[in-house]
């Protein structure tokens, strides 16, 4: 884990947060581990989360909730967590439609101005005039002189105050935000004392809160391990103790409203990040990105994966990959072939993704020990490795140079185009005049589009018969004003 952390923090935005899932018996070595890698002032929280319910093992307690450990980059930079409102809590409480005014059509939800929760606060409690020409304020034994709007009078202990002053109560006002009902049973008093016959209510609009979510709890109730069952035996796809694909979309959106996020899985198992990162850009049109990273565990010959033919936990990460896609791909179809008049179609994220392997160069190495110096010289003429394709060899120059695994990358006959022409690629194993020639005329096209277009040429250095062709390719690259060439 020490190591993993490690670099987890170097990778990590300056605005970025690691959630770290731990079972009960490894909390305290972790939040140890945690708190000398990304600084105890990072620590975010420790979350407890149900993960099963029911259950009857145990000695002395029924072991039932497991914690995610969150830790930032650097916490001066973390935007604050926001969670979405759940639909039954707006089903229940913005039950309240606007009639009239700018906001006609909008839903809302009422709230009393006056709260017996609240403190006695300065400017707080003061006279507002209702709809009859009533005054009315929150009871109390002392009430303001002046009877007049406005008129304030500091609250002693016990006695009630509005949520805002009379300055922000008059700006709600102004933007249609009050409400006065006539009620028998009002927690407000009038000029002398007694009950009033109004309360005074602000609207809380729908939109406005969406945009604004809630600050989530840190404690996990509704995401436990046997809905991840359900999500895996409907892929089909064997696997032991998979975390919930909402619980890891629950993570993702509550960190902000960025959709460009990617999202790095360390211990990426069956690929449940995989499966959430697509499902909610599914959602929301996202563009988040993923990258996942498993060792080659072998699978138990008793287990189901491994009767169904996985020999790897790798292998049924990239199976449910490629299942979970091409299902989010199937109901997004099937909803936009059911459109009502005016709906638009949702888009279909993007569910492509690539399979890199960890492995040596694939430039061999001098062996300067060697006994048989001569058969060592004549290896090195190709210097590169018997077993390795183009790919892996155009794949290994994009790492040495920094660039993005996911540019795009266009083949024809001739060579590889990769990022636009940024980088023009020949790896064949001979390469004529006439593969020169093609990646010329290819350039002069960008030069069309963008007369300061700049290019890069990388060939095979041991592809020519001999320095003169070498030396002629060169000369010509040279001519149509590409500069640089590197050779591998």
């Amino acid at each position: 884990m020490y190591p993993r952390l490690k670099l987890a923090r170097n990778l990590l935005n300056e605005n970025g947060v690691i959630f770290i899932s731990i079972g009960q018996e490894e909390l305290n070595n972790l939040l140890m581990v945690c708190n000398e890698i990304f600084g105890e002032i990072n620590k975010v929280g420790i979350v407890s989360r149900v993960m099963k319910s029911g259950s009857n093992q145990g000695k002395y307690y029924s072991k039932n909730i497991d914690y995610i450990l969150v830790y930032s980059k650097n916490i001066n930079f973390l935007p604050e967590f926001k969670e979405q409102l759940g639909e039954e809590l707006i089903k229940k409480v913005y039950n309240n439609i606007e009639t009239e005014g700018e906001r006609k059509g909008e839903k809302y939800r009422s709230m009393g101005l006056f709260q017996s929760s609240l403190e006695e606060r300065v400017n707080q409690r003061f006279w507002i005039k209702c709809p009859d020409g009533s005054l009315c304020i929150p009871a109390g034994e002392t009430l303001p002189l002046k009877l007049i709007e406005g008129e304030k009078i500091i609250p002693k202990a016990g006695e009630g105050v509005w949520r805002w002053t009379y300055e922000r109560y008059i700006q709600e006002k102004e933007k249609g935000n009050i409400l006065f009902k006539k009620t028998s049973t009002s927690p407000l008093v009038n000029e002398e004392n007694e009950k009033s016959i109004w309360n005074i209510y602000t609207k809380i609009w729908l939109n406005d809160r969406i945009d604004e979510g809630k600050i989530p709890v840190d404690l996990i109730t509704k995401y436990e391990n046997r809905h991840s069952s359900k999500e895996l035996q409907k892929l089909g796809i064997p696997f032991d103790f998979p975390k919930p694909v909402d619980l890891i979309k629950y993570l993702i959106e509550i960190k902000g409203k960025d959709k460009t996020d990617v999202i790095l899985d360390f211990f990426s198992g069956s690929s449940t990040t995989a499966h959430s990162v697509m499902q909610l850009n599914s959602e929301d049109g996202g563009n988040r990105k993923y990258i996942m990273v498993q060792l080659p565990e072998v699978c138990d010959e008793k287990s189901e994966a491994y009767k169904a033919g996985y020999k790897t936990i790798c292998e049924i990460g990239k199976e449910r990959i490629r299942r979970a896609g091409e299902l989010i791909k199937e109901e997004i179809e099937k909803e936009n072939s059911q459109l009502k008049l005016g709906e638009e179609p949702k888009k279909v994220p993007d569910i492509g993704f690539k399979v890199f392997k960890l492995d040596s160069s694939n430039i061999k190495e001098w062996d300067s020990e060697t006994e048989d110096l001569k058969q060592s010289l004549f290896d090195s003429i190709d210097n590169i490795k018997s077993d390795r394709s183009s790919l892996d060899i155009l794949y290994e120059i994009l790492l040495k140079y920094g660039l993005d695994l996911n540019v795009p990358i266009i083949e024809n006959d001739k060579f590889y185009s990769i990022g636009g022409g940024t980088l023009l690629i020949n790896l064949d194993k001979e390469i004529d005049m006439e593969v020169i020639d093609s990646i010329c005329e290819e350039y002069k096209n960008l030069l069309e589009i963008d007369e300061d277009f700049k290019t890069m040429v990388v060939l095979r250095d041991s592809a020519f018969k001999n320095d003169v062709d070498k030396t002629n390719a060169m000369k010509k690259l040279e001519q149509v004003g590409i500069k640089e060439v590197r050779s591998i």
